[in-house]
């Protein structure tokens, strides 16, 4: 039996409830990351050119994109997502050209790339399919992609466009985009950490989902786990995962607000750790 069977057998939990990367599945609706997807459905009904979505490190942006491709696709949009780490601009032509079915060579140049691409945006604005580029860590891109995405905002400029592009970056690294590319923005999507609230409904939403019909966490362990977090969901999820192997490891039956401080103390520590 492995370290992550053993906790799961003292819990009686059928699966583990709070993975690193969830999917699309394991969204948690919270009114904040609703309010975000209506936003960005507006952005893509209302035929508006850009937007951003924006939030610190760890408040779900990727995943409420993921989200966001699952409804507009099932919707009837077609929707490409490309992640801007270390992407060249012709890496990122190339991978836009390929999200919207153009085929294009592995060898195909820049200006090949550019036509397969306006060709198919354009097939797609005159059979009135709604199109959307999705771009996480648009934060991190380099100067040259910038340059490309501004390039890629102004395709298609006529009334009846259909074209739709959303960057998602961190606030700090938006500010350091170029004016001209700042100047297209037409709808700034803020994404938020969790209140309260949010923090116990996902706990124990997660807990029911992995099979656990009992309360682990008392009702002061959420309060402590919410306030040591943030309300940042990877802090929520990454504490709350500590603190159930670790009341396992001593056999307790529940999770209180001091096994919740310990687990942050221990997580704080094992950072530091890694970063000497």
């Amino acid at each position: 039996m492995t370290s992550r069977q053993l906790p799961l057998k003292h819990w009686g939990l059928d699966r583990w409830p709070f993975p690193t990367i969830p999917s699309a599945s394991q969204f948690y609706p919270t009114a904040g990351h609703n309010e975000a997807l209506a936003r960005i459905e507006y952005l893509v009904d209302a035929r508006r050119r850009l937007g951003v979505l924006l939030g610190e490190p760890g408040v779900g942006k990727s995943l409420l994109l993921r989200v966001a491709a699952r409804h507009l696709t099932r919707d009837g949009r077609d929707v490409v997502q490309v992640e801007l780490v270390g992407v060249t601009a012709r890496e990122l032509l190339w991978q836009v050209a390929a999200g919207l079915g153009a085929a294009p060579g592995s060898d195909a140049d820049v200006l090949r790339l550019w036509r397969l691409i306006a060709d198919r945006v354009r097939e797609n604005r005159l059979q009135q399919v709604p199109t959307l580029l999705l771009m996480d860590d648009a934060g991190q891109a380099g100067p040259d992609v910038l340059t490309q995405l501004v390039r890629l905002a102004r395709l298609d400029p006529t009334q009846a466009g259909q074209w739709t592009l959303l960057l998602v970056a961190e606030p700090g690294q938006a500010r350091r985009w170029s004016e001209t590319l700042r100047e297209h923005i037409d709808l700034r999507i803020d994404l938020g950490p969790w209140e309260e609230a949010d923090t116990m409904g996902y706990v124990q939403t997660a807990l029911v989902d992995a099979g656990c019909m009992e309360p682990l966490f008392e009702r002061e362990a959420l309060s402590q786990l919410h306030e040591l977090s943030g309300g940042v969901p990877r802090r929520v999820a990454r504490l709350a995962d500590f603190a159930l192997l670790a009341g396992a490891a001593t056999g307790e039956r529940t999770i209180d607000a001091s096994l919740i401080r310990a687990a942050h103390e221990e997580t704080n520590w094992a950072l530091a750790a890694t970063l000497v």
